[in-house]
């Protein structure tokens, strides 16, 4: 995972953090992994105080979840209140 904060492309955080970009079989052959969407994010400076990628990898770690797992289901809630609001 490469998080960007203020332009700067930070490497992986943790081994919670980090992405497989290949799959293996039972068998262990190699297996192509499929993306269906993608998307990334950038961190403002003035949000980098607030420390949000700190705090997901710590969060992620406490509830055994993928970062990514949390941001989805972040983006799903916020979508859904918004959605709400009409």
């Amino acid at each position: 995972m490469r998080v960007t904060t203020s332009g700067t492309a930070l490497p992986s955080l943790t081994k919670a953090a980090t992405i497989q970009s290949t799959t293996y079989s039972e068998k262990g052959d190699l297996v192509p992994k499929q993306l269906l969407d993608k998307i990334s994010i950038y961190v403002p400076k003035s949000k980098i105080g607030q420390k949000p990628v700190e705090r997901l990898l710590k969060l992620a770690a406490k509830k055994d979840r993928s970062v990514n797992y949390l941001v989805v289901e972040a983006i799903l809630e916020f979508l859904k209140r918004e959605e709400k609001k009409g």
